[in-house]
């Protein structure tokens, strides 16, 4: 049911004309059936994503949420950017990342799963160039083998 839900708000959130180049990260649904949470991270192509943007987004998707029903009348929308603790989903995060350090989980040719810090070097369509830190190595991953990217904060 959770599944659904997130896929109608995915839905409603496209049917939405917006500004920007803002686009949905990810959506989640937490709480219970009694009050729904909702959740939706948004970013630009450009990079960053203001207040300004983040409530012009909450009062549309309160609008179709309510009209459609999904969650009756009884809910919470949250609208955010991503922030430093989510992971990394969408291909033009990394392409709003290049240059900055992250700590990356993936899957090589073989199948194993290799970890380590890395800069973000390039992107060229799902595949992302990443270069290793201490040894100066690149190494290129496919999106779809990406277990978990979390940017650092630089301290």
């Amino acid at each position: 049911m959770q599944d659904d839900n997130i896929l109608k708000i995915k839905h409603l959130f496209g049917s939405l004309s917006l500004q920007d180049g803002i686009y949905l990260v990810d959506a989640e649904c937490k709480g219970n059936d009694q009050q729904p949470v909702i959740w939706l991270y948004l970013d630009t192509e450009s990079g960053g994503v203001t207040l300004d943007q983040c409530a012009d987004v909450s009062r549309k998707m309160n609008i179709l949420i309510e009209e459609d029903g999904v969650f009756g009348n009884n809910f919470v929308l949250n609208v955010s950017s991503p922030g430093l603790s989510r992971p990394l989903i969408d291909i033009r995060q990394y392409k709003n990342n290049i240059g900055r350090t992250a700590k990356v989980r993936y899957k090589n040719a073989e199948g194993v799963v290799k970890k380590g810090e890395f800069s973000i070097k390039d992107v060229q369509g799902t595949d992302i160039t990443f270069e290793e830190n201490n040894r100066k190595e690149t190494v290129t991953v496919s999106l779809d083998n990406i277990i978990e990217t979390k940017i650092l904060a630089v301290i």
